[in-house]
């Protein structure tokens, strides 16, 4: 067992200690919290077998801290791809949300100009019969 080891798995005990934390604090919503949890399960039981696994690339013409440092390059890449799939949603969101308060405003604008000719121009006295 390589030193690597025990520091990606300090660093991942680290993380999911800090993700809770976090979330009982309501600084991350649970959603997030749950997934940073999980990286951090993955990275703690993880890093054991990816020290095994990159020791057998050598063969392959791959150095095992090369190896761990792809692999994790990779999972930064997928994690960053996911937070850009969740920011867009909430953009996208905020974007509905942005021309419904547009449209509500100019609908009571109208109305409150509406209101004010009414009251220029004095009550309606027509009869209804």
């Amino acid at each position: 067992m390589s030193v690597q080891v025990p520091i990606v798995m300090a660093g991942a005990a680290a993380l999911m200690v800090s993700t809770t934390v976090l979330v009982r604090r309501r600084l991350l919503s649970i959603r997030y919290g749950l997934g940073w949890l999980a990286v951090g399960l993955l990275g703690f039981v993880g890093a054991p077998l990816l020290s095994l696994f990159a020791s057998r690339v050598e063969s392959l013409g791959f150095t095992p801290t090369g190896f761990s440092l792809g692999i994790f390059i990779g999972f930064l890449g997928l994690v960053c791809l996911q937070l850009s799939i969740s920011l867009s949603g909430l953009h996208g969101a905020v974007q509905d949300l942005a021309e419904h308060a547009a449209l509500v405003e100019a609908r009571v604008s109208e109305l409150e100009a509406e209101h004010e000719d009414a009251e220029e121009h004095g009550p309606h006295t027509g009869s209804l019969l």
